[in-house]
């Protein structure tokens, strides 16, 4: 088997229809491994980017891949198999940020919580660069003795903007793996991505639409998981405002009771931390509800 036709066989098996440079070497690599010498054409294990470079010529010029204008590392497969689908701008994303999370506005519209259509892209990113993670669709074997990617983040992919929220390394978690297409996308989950809409609304198309997403999503959402995803992230005034519409849609779980209690008295919290303080005022959440929340007794998305 050839070198190529090993990458090929293995971008088919994920449907992919980009190959980056440093996925490239990972492929080769795998193949390397997997193919005993007798069968493969090729001998030497690579271990850098640019062992795999004249390969890449090499499939360009017969128009297994090409080059995708304004993006220098990335090629579009352009075998029979990929010439079915289309370039969709997540892939490209994760391609060139490895470590990054779909999230905000991004994630609401894909777990179905929002029928609201951005223009752009919205990613977390760790402070740290990686928060902890590998490059996506990848495993810790695929690493050993070779540089992991550095992460950019791109201002568009493919004409869509993409806005990116820096988190520090602790507040980095909520998020899983999905592969609705065949190849792997990171996106927040349900749970965190509704948290994220109460912390940031202006990042998931405002409070309106943060509120529609929690009428119609706490029946899909495990309360265990999201209970202990706001407890992580350490912030009171989050603890009375998640209390306060789990409480509106006649939600319960044991630990809000422990938060109410607790909740700080007398304060200046607000639903949303941007907007003014308002004289309507929540009691039992000594909160001040600074914004219409009509909707969050509206189910319909």
């Amino acid at each position: 088997i050839a070198a190529s036709s090993a990458i090929l066989e293995q971008l088919a098996f994920e449907q992919r229809h980009v190959l980056s440079s440093w996925r490239a070497l990972l492929l080769l690599r795998r193949a390397t491994f997997a193919i005993a010498p007798h069968e493969r054409r090729w001998n030497r294990l690579p271990l850098h980017i640019e062992d795999i470079s004249p390969l890449l010529r090499q499939m360009r010029a017969r128009k297994e891949l090409r080059a995708i204008s304004g993006y220098p590392s990335l090629n579009e497969v352009f075998v029979a198999y990929a010439r079915q689908g289309f370039l969709d701008e997540r892939e490209l994303l994760f391609e060139m940020h490895p470590y990054a999370v779909l999230s905000h506005v991004s994630a609401l519209v894909f777990h179905g919580l929002t029928t609201d259509q951005p223009k752009g892209m919205t990613i977390t990113v760790s402070a740290d660069s990686t928060g902890g993670l590998l490059p996506i669709g990848t495993t810790p074997r695929d690493w050993e003795g070779v540089m992991r990617p550095s992460p950019t983040i791109p201002k568009k992919v493919l004409g869509r903007p993409v806005l990116s929220k820096r988190v520090k390394p602790a507040w980095f978690f909520g998020h899983e793996e999905y592969q609705p297409l065949g190849f792997t996308m990171r996106y927040t989950t349900p749970e965190r991505s509704l948290i994220d809409g109460l912390m940031n609304p202006e990042l998931c198309g405002g409070i309106t639409t943060v509120l529609r997403a929690w009428a119609g999503g706490s029946s899909m959402v495990d309360l265990d998981v999201l209970v202990h995803q706001v407890e992580r992230l350490g912030v009171k005034v989050l603890r009375q405002r998640v209390g306060y519409v789990l409480n509106e849609l006649d939600v319960t779980h044991p630990t809000l009771e422990e938060w109410r209690v607790n909740a700080k008295r007398g304060g200046s919290s607000r639903l949303v931390g941007s907007e003014p303080f308002s004289s309507t005022y929540d009691d039992r959440w000594n909160l001040s509800i600074n914004a219409p929340v009509g909707d969050l007794h509206n189910t319909t998305l």
